[in-house]
């Protein structure tokens, strides 16, 4: 076995699982006993089912290569001209989105978002002016990770401006993690340049491309991401608390204005059903569609709908008003400081607490509160994907698939807009919830459940597999442009999958499909090439021959 063998997804995945099944058993969380049997079993079974189906795409690989002559690399020209305009894609849809969210949402953008981390059930309650940028540019924005991720790659060949255009499309992730006061996508393009690194180096070459300063660039955007993360969550933390009251008053709103519709729609759908006995055949046409029309209010009047609405004006004016209100530092609000405090809230809600060896470290006065707070948030979202899976197995029975909404994230805002009264949304809602799941990350495992069942999840895993077996062979053996790419996918999906499956960190079936389509434009110019030099070729012996 080489070195690069040892870089495969085969062997790598059963390492991450391992690593992070240790750090939930042994980590400074406690998650009252876990991993557990079930969870063993499941990570084991799924782990295994990866590892064969990478195999066969593998083998695959091998026999479709083996028919076909070898290809030419890229042309430089070919590389820089797919690099800015996936870079130009990925910057125009960014601004677009940012254009839409902090200007004609008609909202002030960051007091919604954080108001919707703290309560996300209050999304379909906000009525927000939505223009088609939005759309537009959430088909196009994550085509900044794809050509960051191509530049990378192929940074020998990419020099110049072109090369700093690339480089300038982090922006785009970046940019939808400060719209959404998120973490995720950040973490992504961090797992995609790691990503990178190891797939340049199953292709025999250096972790990164030299020149450019990329290590430093590498190392300083991981520092400022581990600051901004814990900067966000203080953040969200200080805003929850202080909105705490406003929730409440959101919260007993909806359920008021949602129990009116009802109790109206409710009369109205009785009055018309005692019409129907006398009413003519046009009459009775007119009155069933009107019943339609009341039962669609009912439907939705508990989730959002017309009905139950606050404009995107009334809602901005309750934040500032409720932030102008609070005006006692942080120090004084309730004793939030206190570790004891936090340690309550990591057992009520997260359902875990701190170690014996944390909380002996904390009275020594050894680390910090503040320190330890930062640490256990941080290592909590890391890992709590483990305890997820196991409450995925307890509620089984109660979970019907979704049929991708759960971890595609674009179709959660199309299906509201578009088809608002369809009753997955709220389904998928309630399911969570009642599971006690409902904003905990599953796992790649979980995720797979609650979206496809038990047997679709393991076609969704054999897929993963098949598509990592292709992806590996690929990247080794041809000069093909998709194949790096899309095990530069594989990678990352590996490296997060505790946290989620493969469409749903952060939007990245969008990213999938961005690196697909980036890949498959050199890959089209690499076959009309190797077509061209054949041709030239064969004309050239027949020539000689003659």
């Amino acid at each position: 076995m080489n070195k690069t063998s040892l870089l495969s997804p085969a062997l790598l995945m059963p390492l991450a699982w391992l690593i992070i099944l240790l750090a939930v058993a042994l980590g400074p969380i406690d998650y009252f006993s876990q991993p557990s049997w079930p969870v063993l079993i499941i990570v084991g079974f799924g782990v295994a089912l990866f590892c064969a189906a990478y195999q066969v795409g593998a083998m695959t690989f091998d026999a479709w290569i083996a028919r076909r002559k070898p290809l030419p690399l890229p042309s430089r020209t070919t590389l820089n001209r797919t690099v800015v305009i996936a870079s130009l894609f990925g910057l125009a849809g960014i601004a677009m989105i940012a254009l839409d969210r902090t200007v004609l949402s008609g909202i002030n953008n960051s007091g919604y978002a954080a108001l919707l981390r703290c309560a996300p059930e209050l999304v379909d309650y906000i009525e927000i002016k939505r223009t088609v940028l939005i759309y537009l540019g959430y088909v196009i924005f994550s085509f900044g990770y794809a050509s960051l991720a191509l530049f990378l790659l192929r940074g020998e060949e990419i020099q110049g401006w072109p090369a700093t255009l690339a480089q300038l499309s982090i922006f785009s992730p970046v940019g939808y993690a400060l719209l959404y006061s998120g973490r995720m996508p950040i973490l992504l393009v961090i797992a995609l340049i790691i990503s990178v690194g190891l797939v340049r180096l199953v292709q025999g070459r250096s972790f990164l491309p030299r020149g450019h300063h990329l290590f430093i660039k590498t190392v300083l955007f991981a520092i400022l991401f581990m600051f901004y993360a814990n900067a966000m969550w203080s953040a969200r933390q200080s805003f929850c608390t202080d909105m705490s009251g406003l929730v409440e008053e959101l919260r007993s709103r909806v359920n008021e204005q949602a129990s009116r519709a009802v109790n109206k729609a409710n009369e109205r759908r009785e009055e018309i059903l005692r019409q129907l006995g006398s009413a003519s055949l046009d009459q009775e046409k007119k009155l069933r569609q009107q019943l339609a029309a009341l039962e669609g209010i009912i439907a939705t009047a508990g989730k959002g709908g017309p009905e139950t609405s606050m404009g995107a004006e009334n809602l901005s004016r309750m934040i500032e008003t409720r932030k102008a209100a609070v005006t006692l530092p942080i120090e004084l609000r309730g004793g939030r400081t206190d570790f004891a405090m936090f340690a309550a809230v990591m057992r009520d809600a997260w359902h875990a607490q701190p170690r014996s060896y944390v909380l002996s470290a904390v009275e020594s006065q050894f680390i910090p509160e503040n320190s330890m707070r930062s640490i256990l948030s941080n290592y909590f979202y890391l890992t709590h994907g483990v305890r997820t899976l196991d409450a995925v197995w307890q509620a089984r029975e109660n979970l019907t698939p979704v049929w991708g909404v759960y971890e595609v994230g674009i179709l959660s805002p199309l299906l509201r807009v578009f088809l608002p009264d369809n009753q997955i949304l709220s389904l998928m809602s309630s399911q969570l919830r009642s599971a006690e799941i409902y904003g905990f990350f599953p796992s790649v495992w979980g995720a797979a459940y609650i979206d496809f069942g038990a047997s679709g999840a393991m076609i969704y895993i054999m897929l993963w597999g098949l598509v990592a077996g292709l992806s590996f062979r690929g990247s080794r053996v041809s000069t093909l442009a998709t194949p790096p790419l899309i095990l530069t996918f594989i990678f990352s999906s590996i490296a997060l999958s505790p946290l989620q499956a493969p469409l749903g960190i952060a939007n990245s079936a969008l990213v999938l499909v961005s690196i697909l389509i980036v890949g498959l434009a050199v890959d089209f110019t690499i076959i009309k090439r190797g077509r061209s030099t054949l041709i030239a070729v064969d004309a050239r012996s027949e020539s000689n021959v003659s």
